[in-house]
C-alpha cells in the first residue's frame, strides 16, 4: 500500500511514523464495513485505491450526523484557558503544572519524577486527554483553526509516541493502562472528533488514523478486563466506540461484550443500599456516572431495549443514595479517597432517564422545585455502607454529620472507621479532606491513616485493620431518628499501629440534638489489665483557634465565615492545638486533594493519660462568633446543657433515649 506512504508521509515526523501510521490505516480500512461506508469506498477498496478509500472513509464521517449525546457533543461550555494553555503546551494534572517547551508535546514524560513527590498519576492522566475536548469544544465556538491544528499535530505524535506494551500495559509509565483507554474513548476522543471533522485542516488520514487508535484500544480493553469502577470505565469506552462507530465490522460483538460486563459490574459494585462497594462518594459518582453514560448513548443510538429494568433500578437506587449522603451544600461527605462531588454529579444527569424526578429537581434547583427524600426525618442510615447521616432538615442552613461505622470499602480505603465530619448551612466545621492525591509520599500516607480523621488513638497508635471490605448483612449502628434527636453507635475492636496490636476497644457514640448541637462519646477500654493513653481527634481547616476561658478544655474556630465550631470536653480535658507539625510525625494539615492542595490546618487533641478505662463526652456547637455560649454542667452520668434558651438534659449511659 504505498499510497498510504505517500499519503501519510507529510504527515509524519519520520519514516518510523509514516510507517505506523499506514500500518494503523491498514487494520481500520480492514475493520469497516465496505456497505456501511458507501458505494465510493466500497470502489475504492475493489480497485485497491488505499488512498482513495481513505479519503471517501473520511467524507463520510465528516458528512455524518453528530450524535444526540449532549456529553459527547461538540456544543457545550467549555474552559477557554484551558484550551489555549493546551495549545502552547502549558498542562496541569493533579495539581502540578509543566510547560513543553515551543509546545512539543512528549506523552511518556512525568514531570513529578524531576519535581517531586512522585506520582505515576500525572503521567496517566495526561493521557485521558480532557484537554483535547477543551480544545474541541473552543474551536466549534470560534472556528479558530489553531486548535484543529494543533490536535492533529498532537494526535499524530501521540499515536507515533506510545505504543501498549506487551507486558505491564498498567504499570507506571504506560499511555496505555486500560482505565486511561476506557475514560479518553468515552469522552475526550468522541468530543474531539465530533468537532475537528469539520476543520478543513485537518488531513483526511488523521480521522482514519484516529478511528483506527480507538479500535486498538477497544481490542486491548477486551481482551485485559480489569476489575472495579475500572471495568466500568473501560467497557464504557467500548460500548462508546461501539456505538458511535457502528460501521466497525465487529460492533455489535463489542457492544454485546460491554453491555455483559458493565451489568455484571453493576450487580457486584452496588450495595443493597445504593452505596458504591468502594465507599467513596468520588467513585460511586464514576460508576454511577458510566452506567448512565452507557444507558444514555444506547437509548439515543437505538440500542435501550438491551439494557433490563434492573439496570435502571440499580442506577435510582445508587442516585437516591447519593441525595440522601448530601451535605446542606448538596455536596458528598469525603468518605475514603473522595474529593469534593457535587450530588448534582448523579442528579443532573438522572433527571432525563431516571423516575425520582421531583427528588432530583430538589438538588438541580437548589430547593426552587421539586422535593426532598420522603422518610420520617430529613436524616438516613445507610447499613450496608454504615455511613449515619444526621440532618436538621433539608433547609439550605441546616446542621448536620455524618458518622463512618461501615467496613473498609473494595478500594481506595481509608483507616477511618467511626470518623466523623460536621457540617453547617455549605460550611464545613469539621473536616474529612478526602486523603489527598496519589502520590508517594507523608502527607499521603497522613491522608489515608487515623491521624488525619477524627476518632480515637491508643497510646499513640493509629487504626490498622484489614477488613472486612464489605458486609453482607446490615449493621447494627442502633440508629435512632425522629424530631427531637438522631442517635448511631459504632464499635471499633480491630487493631492498632504497625504491628497490629488490640490494646483497647473503642465505642463511639453520636447523638444530634436538634436542632442546635451534637454529643460525641467515645469509650475506651483496655483489653487486658494494662492502662493506656487515651488521645480524641478533631480536625479543622483553618490555623485559627482560640481558648473559651469559660469553657474548661473549649476551643472555637475562627474560620472567617459566617460559623465556627465550639469544642467543649466534657470532662474539662485540657486541648491541644497543633498545626503544620511535620516531626516526630505529621499533624495538623489539610491534604488537599484535587481541588485543593497540601496546606496546614489544626488538629485538636484531647488526652487521658494511663487510664485501664476512660470515657472522653464531647460537645460540639456550630456557632456564630458573639453569640451566647452555652452552659454546661456534668452530675455523675447526668449532664445539663442550656444553650439558646433551652435546657437539655442526657443521662450519658443512655444517649439513645
Amino acid at each position: 500500500m504505498t499510497d498510504l506512504f505517500k499519503l501519510v508521509k507529510p504527515l509524519a515526523e519520520s519514516d518510523a511514523a509514516a510507517e505506523k501510521y499506514v500500518r494503523h490505516l491498514e487494520e481500520v480500512l480492514e475493520a469497516l464495513s465496505p456497505e456501511k461506508i458507501g458505494e465510493d469506498y466500497e470502489k475504492a477498496l475493489t480497485e485497491k485505491d488505499y488512498a482513495a478509500a481513505v479519503r471517501a472513509a473520511a467524507d463520510y464521517y465528516r458528512e455524518k450526523k453528530a450524535t444526540s449525546c449532549p456529553h459527547l457533543s461538540a456544543e457545550g461550555t467549555y474552559n477557554a484557558v484551558v484550551a489555549d494553555r493546551a495549545v502552547r503546551g502549558e498542562m496541569r494534572e493533579i495539581n502540578v503544572d509543566w510547560n513543553f517547551e515551543g509546545g512539543k508535546i512528549d506523552f511518556l514524560f512525568d514531570p513529578t519524577a524531576i519535581k517531586g513527590p512522585r506520582n505515576n498519576e500525572w503521567l496517566w492522566q495526561f493521557n485521558r486527554h480532557g484537554y483535547w475536548a477543551q480544545m474541541a469544544r473552543a474551536y466549534h465556538a470560534t472556528k479558530n483553526e489553531v486548535y484543529a491544528v494543533t490536535f492533529e499535530r498532537q494526535l499524530l505524535d501521540w499515536i507515533a509516541q506510545t505504543d501498549c506494551p506487551e507486558t505491564d500495559w498498567n504499570g507506571a509509565g504506560s499511555a496505555w493502562r486500560t482505565i486511561e483507554c476506557g475514560i479518553r474513548l468515552l469522552g475526550a476522543w468522541q468530543v474531539a472528533f465530533q468537532s475537528f471533522r469539520h476543520s478543513e485542516k485537518v488531513h483526511d488520514a488523521t480521522f482514519l488514523l484516529m478511528l483506527a487508535s480507538m479500535r486498538r484500544q477497544v481490542e486491548h480493553l477486551i481482551a485485559h478486563p480489569q476489575g472495579g469502577n475500572w471495568q466500568m470505565m473501560e467497557a464504557n469506552g467500548v460500548f462508546t466506540v461501539a456505538s458511535l462507530f457502528p460501521e466497525l465490522k465487529k460492533a455489535g460483538e463489542y457492544r454485546k461484550i460491554a453491555t455483559e460486563r458493565i451489568l455484571g459490574e453493576m450487580e457486584k459494585q452496588i450495595l443493597p443500599d445504593g452505596m458504591h462497594n468502594e465507599l467513596s462518594p468520588d467513585y460511586q459518582s464514576v460508576v454511577f456516572g458510566c452506567a448512565l453514560r452507557v444507558y444514555d448513548i444506547a437509548c439515543r443510538e437505538g440500542f435501550g431495549a438491551e439494557f433490563p429494568e434492573s439496570y435502571v433500578k440499580l442506577m435510582e437506587k445508587t442516585a437516591h443514595a447519593a441525595v440522601l449522603l448530601s451535605t446542606p451544600a448538596f455536596t458528598q461527605p469525603r468518605t475514603n479517597d473522595c474529593y469534593t462531588i457535587r450530588t448534582e454529579v448523579f442528579t443532573e444527569s438522572a433527571a432525563e432517564w431516571l423516575s425520582a424526578k421531583d427528588e432530583y429537581a430538589f438538588v438541580n434547583t437548589k430547593r426552587k422545585q421539586g422535593r426532598p427524600p420522603e422518610g420520617k426525618t430529613a436524616s438516613a442510615y445507610l447499613p450496608y455502607a454504615g455511613i449515619a447521616v444526621m440532618r436538621t432538615d433539608w433547609n439550605a442552613d441546616a446542621a448536620y454529620l455524618a458518622f463512618d461505622v461501615g467496613p473498609l470499602g473494595r478500594a481506595h480505603i481509608h483507616q477511618d472507621k467511626l470518623n466523623i465530619e460536621v457540617y453547617k448551612g455549605s460550611e464545613e466545621l469539621i473536616f474529612d479532606d478526602g486523603g489527598g492525591q496519589y502520590e508517594i509520599s507523608d502527607a499521603r500516607e497522613y491522608g489515608l491513616s487515623a491521624y488525619d480523621h477524627n476518632t480515637c488513638l491508643v497510646d499513640s497508635l493509629a487504626e490498622n485493620r484489614s477488613g472486612p471490605l464489605e458486609v453482607t448483612e446490615p449493621i447494627d449502628a442502633g440508629w435512632v431518628t425522629n424530631a427531637a434527636f438522631d442517635y448511631a453507635r459504632g464499635l471499633y475492636d480491630d487493631t492498632y499501629g504497625k504491628e497490629k496490636t488490640k490494646p483497647a476497644k473503642h465505642l463511639r457514640e453520636v447523638r444530634f440534638e436538634k436542632p442546635d448541637f451534637f454529643l460525641v462519646r467515645d469509650e475506651l477500654t483496655s483489653t487486658s489489665l494494662a492502662k493506656h493513653d487515651y488521645e480524641v481527634l478533631f480536625h479543622l481547616d483553618t490555623v485559627k483557634v482560640d481558648r473559651v476561658p469559660s469553657l474548661p478544655g473549649a476551643v472555637i474556630s475562627d474560620f472567617g465565615k459566617t460559623w465556627d465550631i465550639l469544642i467543649v470536653p466534657v470532662g474539662g480535658e485540657e486541648a491541644e492545638t497543633i498545626s503544620a507539625r511535620t516531626e516526630p510525625a505529621m499533624r495538623g494539615w489539610y491534604v488537599g486533594r484535587n481541588e485543593e492542595n497540601l496546606h496546614p490546618a489544626t488538629t485538636v487533641s484531647y488526652k487521658a493519660g494511663k487510664k485501664r478505662n476512660h470515657v472522653f463526652a464531647t460537645l460540639l456547637f456550630p456557632t456564630k462568633r458573639g453569640e451566647a455560649l452555652p452552659e454546661i454542667r456534668k452530675d455523675g452520668e447526668t449532664l445539663f446543657v442550656s444553650f439558646k434558651g433551652k435546657e437539655h438534659t442526657f443521662d450519658l449511659r443512655k444517649l439513645n433515649r
